[in-house]
């Protein structure tokens, strides 16, 4: 893990493989450690060069005070980019990171050789800005609540048949019930950013304007990003191409690895080969 410290935030980040470099842009809240899990070392098997970075607001990078924006993270990203000196690039970004890798591909078009928005691309729902609200309210309190309750705010993450399964549920409580909860003032503002996303009705203006290849991917069972509402935003670019992951919710990047994975090798060996 190396650090760069870009006017006012550092951000930590990693590099791994070689070839042509994808990089991958985290949700709201999550570690960059969470592509790990499966998505980065099948782009590393693939051929390609994976960059991961932790977002302000999310350790081990910095938190500077609220408030953010996905306009702000996108030049935080801009400004890795820079330092890394990588001119242009593949990226993949999942939900809060969709939005900075779409705007990213909008604002600077030279930069970006294809994106693949997972989970992310949709016009907001009513639940998703409900939720994102009260997310923000809470954060706003500046007070920590048990651990298992944060622990529990996931599950909705999951599809409903897995909140049936015991097991299901019990493991991933064990898995992620005692971890420390998010801190302020990085919950605050990536709350805030993804709010003041999710009621901007002028940003679904961006996606006509795309004009690079498109990825589009859904999980089948995702409350926040639903695949009817992003096969209709698909629609909407030119030339974009729309997976749907079976099975999944909105955590299929951890939970469906696989065809995750493949779907985002398949999507980036087919603009050139890698290596």
């Amino acid at each position: 893990m190396a650090e760069v410290e870009l006017g006012g935030v550092t951000l930590a980040y990693h590099v791994t493989g070689e070839g042509e470099p994808v990089v991958l842009v985290a949700g709201c809240g999550q570690p960059a450690m969470s592509w790990d899990l499966g998505i980065a070392p099948a782009l590393v098997a693939g051929g390609y060069q994976v960059v991961t970075f932790d977002n302000r607001g999310v350790g081990p990078s910095s938190s500077p005070p609220a408030p953010y924006s996905v306009a702000t993270m996108v030049e935080d990203t801009v400004g890795l980019l820079d330092h890394l000196g990588l001119d242009r690039v593949r990226m993949a970004g999942h939900s809060m990171g969709g939005w900075i890798a779409e705007v990213l591909a909008a604002r600077h078009p030279d930069r970006v050789e294809a994106v693949a928005l997972l989970g992310s691309c949709n016009v907001a729902t009513a639940w998703e800005r409900a939720i994102t609200t009260v997310e923000r309210d809470l954060a706003r309190l500046d007070q920590d609540l048990p651990p298992l309750f944060y622990a529990t705010e996931t599950l909705r993450y999951l599809p409903t048949s897995d909140l049936q399964d015991d097991a299901v549920v019990e493991g991933w409580l064990s898995l992620i019930g005692d971890l420390a909860p998010w801190p302020n003032p990085g919950r605050l503002g990536q709350y805030e950013a993804c709010l003041a996303w999710s009621n901007d009705p002028g940003r679904t203006d961006l996606w006509p304007a795309l004009r690079l290849p498109v990825l589009v991917v859904a999980f089948e069972h995702d409350v926040d990003s639903p695949p009817a509402r992003a096969r209709e935003a698909a629609g909407l670019i030119s030339g974009a191409r729309f997976v749907e992951i079976a099975g999944a919710g909105h955590l299929g990047i951890i939970t469906h690895v696989g065809p995750t994975a493949a779907a985002l090798v398949d999507f980036f060996s087919e603009l050139s080969p890698p290596g």
